[in-house]
């Protein structure tokens, strides 16, 4: 086929829209995959409704969260044969600079924001073009399962991996947001290391399904409960994971640490609060984290392999994006979002 259909940002302020656009053929060291599973989340949600000037100039594919099958190889590729099934990295990275040279794909030097499906084009097509040092082999995992791994699962993970020295026995862990990647956090956590669990939002069966996955305790977010953490831990926790980041969520985690803790912010909410010596914990820390590197994405891949974690989904079919993104924004999704392509 020489075309195919793609859904694309065409500018801001213009709901993206399905268009027909030429089938792309693979250059030396990239990789055509034919898609499986695009995941949809809400940083989706972010660039369909953001103004110009802060991600990179439409036209552009969206869908960041990839999984498919190896149709075609450029030339000097190896490690790869058609018919592979891959995982695409939602981190775009040189892999030359000193920062990828060391594992720290997700602070390589060269990219900053671009990425599939963010100035490149993504995966809601029925192709994806990608270079070959993005992807991941996924061995017997199906690809449309393994869709989410590519960015809610992975990030989460770098999130925790970054605390896991302090996660020893005797320590406490807070969730906050147990949706797409806290749910993921939680069972890193336990999975991982021998913190107490501790989980919260402000949605009962997100709460009910984070105890089924391991959370030791779990309740609804109102206005006590950072007194609740600081009475539960007996002076506070070692780490907090915000997976929301509007500013009560942000308020919430500095108030829930004890000394020497950190707050780990992997949500995009947008929030404010004030910072200084005096409104924080003794010693406690404050860390922004984006994204993963490629060790992280082969380590989940292989957790998921051996079936240790949970990759719950709802699937939506390629012509039902826009309903999947409504559903993903009335939070009434079971799991991840997850394109399918017949």
């Amino acid at each position: 086929m020489d075309s195919m259909q793609a859904y694309q940002m065409l500018e801001w302020g213009r709901p993206p829209e399905y268009r027909e656009v030429p089938v792309p053929e693979p250059k030396a060291g990239q990789l055509l995959v034919k898609m499986a599973g695009a995941g949809l989340c809400h940083t989706d949600l972010t660039i369909i409704h953001s103004p110009a000037g802060f991600w990179p100039d439409p036209p552009f594919t969206l869908g960041h969260e990839n999984a498919g099958w190896v149709a075609k190889m450029g030339p000097d590729v190896s490690g790869f044969q058609e018919g592979d099934g891959v995982l695409i990295s939602a981190m775009y990275f040189c892999n030359y600079c000193d920062k990828c040279a060391r594992g720290l794909h997700e602070q390589c030097r060269n990219i900053g924001l671009p990425g599939y499906g963010v100035g490149y084009d993504g995966g809601l097509a029925e192709y994806i073009l990608v270079e070959a040092k993005h992807a991941v082999q996924l061995g017997t995992l199906n690809p449309v399962e393994a869709a989410p791994l590519a960015d809610a699962a992975a990030t989460s993970y770098h999130a925790v991996k970054l605390m896991m020295p302090q996660l020893v026995p005797g320590s406490s862990a807070v969730v906050i947001g147990v949706g797409g990647l806290g749910a993921y956090a939680v069972q890193y956590l336990k999975q991982l290391t021998a913190a107490r669990i501790i989980a919260v939002d402000t949605v009962d069966d997100r709460l009910s399904n984070a105890k089924r996955l391991g959370a030791d305790e779990a309740f609804i977010s109102d206005g006590d409960t950072a007194e609740k953490i600081q009475d539960l831990t007996q002076g506070g926790a070692d780490a907090v994971f915000d997976f929301v980041g509007n500013t009560p969520t942000l308020t919430t985690g500095l108030s829930s640490l004890s000394q020497g803790a950190r707050l780990v912010v992997a949500g995009i909410g947008g929030g404010e609060v004030p910072m200084g010596w005096e409104r924080i914990s003794m010693n406690a820390g404050f860390i922004n984290t984006r994204g993963f590197n490629l060790p992280d994405l082969n380590e989940i891949v292989a957790l998921a392999r051996e079936g240790r974690i949970e990759m719950a989904a709802t699937h939506f079919a390629f012509d039902a994006i826009e309903t999947g993104l409504d559903a993903l924004e009335s939070a009434s999704v079971a799991g991840r979002a997850v394109v399918t392509f017949s």
